[in-house]
């Protein structure tokens, strides 16, 4: 996501940058799914409930990483555009 929004940016590419918008909900997805099977390995491991809670920040970090990669490509977006993102409302059709 992070080199794609930036070719995006250089480029001034709506359409790469209509996909870094749409990747993030798997990247929200991907991050759900390593939250519970983190959360259940802390509550059989707590032995190594201090690894795992630093997984678990190290995930979170990453679906950051993935939301902000986001907002610069609706930025992205307004540059080309000149619309920026409101709720409910696509840049190009899917």
């Amino acid at each position: 996501m992070v080199h794609n929004v930036v070719d995006s940016f250089v480029r001034k590419d709506m359409e790469l940058a209509q996909q870094v918008i749409d990747f993030d909900d798997v990247i929200d997805v991907l991050y759900s799914q390593a939250k519970e099977e983190i959360v259940d390995r802390i509550r059989r491991e707590e032995e190594n409930v201090n690894v795992l809670a630093d997984l678990l920040s190290v995930a979170k970090y990453f679906e950051r990483i993935g939301d902000h990669t986001t907002n610069i490509a609706e930025w992205v977006a307004f540059s080309i555009t000149g619309v920026h993102k409101t709720e409910n409302m696509m840049y190009t059709e899917k």
